[in-house]
């Protein structure tokens, strides 16, 4: 739970207080600010769970629901959270056993903030308008009531033209990275120094 509480610390969560909440959901469930902690009693959850899990972070008032399983998750559930991946996110007891972004290997990971990303959009010439009409021209029904990105990043992530990370990436998930985030890695080497590179997040690549 400490390795928990210092990624969501650093996510910029209020991990002082904590609260345990009453669940028929076979886990022991914590609101840690308004982060919803789902430490499962099994071993492994189900795909149901994961529709299950998703309205209890919301009944609960959560913006994020976080499982803990104490084994690896299989691919069809890790596809199953990905597709929920703008509510939930799953992690195994190993994966928390250290903070990973002080690995000498892992690059610098951030999200960049509301501002930034209309500059990067601009900068880089990337209209959400234009790409709303290239979808509906592909008879694809865009919402006016759900962000642009969040949209294309779960179902049609093809449409933007910038790589892409999957929202089950390890550094990614640790951040707090949700489809529809643009994340900047800053990569070093001997000869340029640190160069920053950006990537959509996707819920699945």
């Amino acid at each position: 739970m400490e390795t928990l509480k210092l990624m969501l610390s650093q996510r910029g969560v209020d991990v002082s207080t904590s609260e345990v909440l009453e669940s028929d959901f076979p886990a022991v469930v914590t609101k840690i600010g308004s982060v919803i902690v789902f430490n499962s009693n099994r071993a492994r959850i189900s795909e149901k769970d994961v529709g299950t899990l998703v309205g209890l972070t919301r009944e609960y008032g959560g913006t994020l629901g976080i499982i803990i399983v104490s084994i690896a998750p299989s691919p069809a559930i890790l596809h199953a959270v990905s597709m929920q991946s703008n509510v939930l996110q799953i992690f195994h007891t190993g994966q928390l056993t250290f903070d990973i972004t002080t690995h000498r290997k892992v690059p610098a990971h951030r999200i960049l903030k509301e501002e930034e990303v209309k500059n990067f959009l601009e900068k880089f010439r990337i209209s959400l308008d234009d790409i709303a009409k290239a979808m509906r021209k592909d008879h694809i029904q865009v919402s006016s009531e759900e962000p642009m990105l969040v949209q294309i990043a779960m179902k049609h992530k093809e449409y933007m033209p910038i790589p892409h990370v999957s929202s089950q990436d390890a550094a990614v998930r640790w951040i707090g990275g949700k489809p529809g985030d643009i994340v900047e890695v800053m990569r070093k080497s001997p000869t340029a120094g640190a160069t920053p590179y950006y990537r959509f997040c996707v819920a699945s690549v």
